[in-house]
């Protein structure tokens, strides 16, 4: 008959079992918490945390993925297209859906992998000190990867509601007659557009007068091939503005809006939303349609397309940028003039923009541009054509980015164009042309062109000549030889700073 075991036997080997259960616990996911600590924070290179606790499979793929996708990256980056590639990016509302996705999936993945990590290099019997300490590392850590995530994912979805809701689809609003339509997906969408004409209107809706007021109206004109744009101005007291036969407003004013100082270019707006508003049917903006009529009249430039921004939205636009810096060339008014066309009461001059460079505020950049009360109209449009061009020349994409929500609220609620959305990628492949033209400035004022009486035909001709500018002509040779080399610039002399009575289009840096 069998000897039964000793139970005292059997307690030590059951002991025995359990140290050596133990120990492969240690050996294998960690044996303190220092370990655990070291091997959980080793999870914020993804996978990295999953190889160290045993998991290779799982954790050389995650390592893996990460390699392609920074591998990736820095082709994009030596490759150039770093910008157009973000800006083709930021105008698909379809593209911003799936970046917003795949960076809220990639911060839960890389979560998950920490809290995976961390669970698997767990000590055996953590304190309860240790185990508080051990959750705060593990949360903190999911931080440090989802915030991140959670916030490009935001920011994807800020701008895919801006453009969604400033942009039409191409289905939902008609563009207008004869208005050019690159084709984004082309490899050049402006390959048979060789010029686009896009209106800016800087309105001032403020309770103290009805209706609209455009104050400011200047059309760019834009070389397709090359990017040099034109800046247009046009005076708001222009009188006699001709509306063309196609705009209902024709049949009340066949020889131009022709009824004294109160039918100035600024009041074409009203005249069509408010006075004859019955005469446009079917038309959700009259003011607009009939603005844009006239402006092509004037110039002969058809308007391809449009961008309206009201001042409180100019405002938003310069704060959300951290401001613009100017060269201020006499002091100008904050405040003053009459408080509209009927009312001659003058508004009290609250402050002084002072000469010299000038970094100003959202506020101080809208007096900038609309003072007048100690200069005049022609003065106001050209310090306007020369705060674009600042505004262009100052964004700065890295100091935006944290106010972008902010800036994308001020371009939702105060922005409009009728550019859409299947045009912008043709848009971004324009404005990186832009960057690398040249900005002109064309003056239309005393000095070329009457307010009062002006001759439509000759502004037509002047804007022309100016846009598609005569070649010099090769000097003529002669006999004897010369080693002094002939300049191939023209005579015209360079307008001194400030200028507005050059009757040629100038560099927009000279006019400013």
């Amino acid at each position: 008959m069998p000897t039964s075991p000793n139970p005292k036997h059997r307690g030590a080997k059951t002991r025995h079992a359990s140290a050596r259960q133990r120990g492969r616990h240690a050996s294998s996911y960690g044996d303190g918490f220092g370990r655990f600590a070291g091997i959980t924070t080793l999870a914020l290179l993804p996978g990295a945390g999953l190889v160290a606790t045993g998991r290779r499979k799982v954790g050389f793929l995650l390592l893996l993925l990460a390699a392609v996708v920074l591998a990736s990256l820095a082709v994009i980056a030596v490759s150039g297209g770093v910008v157009n590639r973000v800006l083709t990016v930021a105008v698909s509302p379809g593209r911003l859906l799936a970046l917003a996705g795949l960076a809220l999936a990639i911060g839960a993945i890389w979560c998950l992998t920490i809290m995976a990590t961390a669970w698997r290099a767990r000590p055996e019997r953590p304190s309860p000190f240790q185990g508080i300490v051990g959750f705060v590392l593990v949360f903190a850590l999911c931080m440090i990867v989802a915030a991140p995530s959670a916030k490009g994912a935001q920011l994807a979805m800020v701008q895919r509601d801006l453009v969604t809701t400033v942009f039409s689809d191409s289905s939902a609003a008609p563009s207008a007659a004869g208005a050019a339509k690159p084709k984004s997906k082309a490899k050049d969408p402006w390959k048979n557009i060789p010029r686009v004409n896009l209106l800016l209107l800087g309105s001032d809706s403020g309770a103290d007068r009805t209706g609209v007021r455009t104050d400011s109206m200047m059309v760019v004109s834009i070389n397709t091939k090359t990017g040099d744009a034109t800046l247009v101005g046009l005076p708001r007291s222009l009188q006699n503005a001709p509306f063309p036969e196609s705009n209902p407003l024709h049949a009340y004013w066949p020889n131009g809006f022709n009824c004294g100082s109160e039918c100035l270019l600024n009041a074409v707006w009203n005249q069509a939303a408010v006075q004859h508003k019955d005469l446009f049917k079917g038309n959700n903006n009259p003011g607009l349609t009939s603005t844009r009529d006239v402006i092509s009249e004037i110039t002969g430039l058809r308007i391809d397309n449009y961008v309206t921004i009201d001042m409180a939205g100019f405002q938003g636009l310069v704060n959300a940028m951290g401001g613009v810096d100017v060269t201020v060339h006499q002091r100008l008014p904050i405040g003053g003039g009459e408080v509209s066309a009927t009312n001659h009461t003058q508004r009290a001059i609250t402050g002084w923009i002072e000469p010299g460079k000038q970094h100003l505020s959202g506020y101080k950049a809208m007096w900038f541009a609309r003072s007048r009360h100690s200069t005049d109209d022609y003065d106001r449009m050209r310090r306007q054509r020369c705060l674009v061009g600042d505004l262009v020349d100052q964004v700065n994409p890295v100091r935006m980015l944290g106010k972008y929500a902010d800036l994308a609220d001020v371009f939702k609620h105060n922005l409009t164009t009728d550019i859409k959305q299947d045009q912008l990628q043709a848009w971004v492949v324009l404005a990186q042309r832009m960057k690398k033209g040249e900005i002109n400035s064309l003056p239309l004022t005393s000095k070329v062109i009457s307010t009062v009486h002006p001759d439509f035909p000759a502004i037509r001709e002047y804007v022309q000549t100016a846009l598609n500018p005569k070649k010099p002509s090769a000097p003529a040779s002669t006999s004897t030889p010369t080693s002094t080399k002939t300049s191939t610039k023209t005579s015209t002399p360079t307008p001194s700073l400030g200028s507005t009575d050059s009757k040629d289009a100038q560099d927009l840096a000279e006019v400013c």
